[in-house]
């Protein structure tokens, strides 16, 4: 963690310095607000996502809803014990029957925000709210330049997938 830290910290100022001698001094509100307000938010996402994984370690999931990866091994049932197995049963039956199954598996609003917990995180929250106050003052201040905004926005993941893809190794 400290690598993809210090990695993070010397790409800014590597990023920083290469954009104020080729942009010159007013180039560099814009790269700084994007490059340390797309770091929060993947520091931000990276902790919820860590918080989500952890939690899924103990033996309570998030939600109360059936398991999605036996749902798509055994999507008609076939593995399923049934009393009738041998009653054959008209295709008008049975198409009502699947239609019954597949309205009750719907997932509605209650369902979405028992799942959506560990997606939307105070954390995700607040870093967003800082990304859209750092773009709010580089506008009000007019500064903003989007180009040079997002390149540094764009440095941050790449900074972090290369520090984790090459630290690794």
């Amino acid at each position: 963690m400290r690598k993809v830290v210090t990695t993070l910290f010397l790409a800014a100022t590597a990023g920083s310095l290469a954009v104020y001698l080729i942009w010159g001094e007013d180039s560099l509100p814009n790269f700084i607000t994007g490059f340390f307000s797309a770091a929060v938010v993947l520091a931000a996402s990276s902790l919820g996502y860590w918080q989500m994984v952890s939690g899924a370690e103990t033996s309570t999931p998030h939600h109360d809803l059936p398991d999605l990866v036996e749902a798509i091994d055994d999507r008609y049932g076939l593995w399923e014990e049934e009393s009738e197995a041998e009653n054959p049963k008209e295709i008008g039956e049975i198409m009502a029957e699947e239609k019954r199954r597949l309205k009750k598996s719907r997932r509605g609003l209650k369902g979405f925000l028992k799942t959506a917990k560990p997606a939307i995180s105070l954390y995700r929250i607040v870093a967003y709210l800082l990304l859209v106050a750092g773009v709010y003052a580089l506008i009000r201040s007019d500064l903003f330049d989007p180009l040079l905004y997002l390149a540094g926005a764009g440095l941050a993941p790449l900074v972090v997938a290369g520090t984790l893809y090459f630290g690794e190794r």
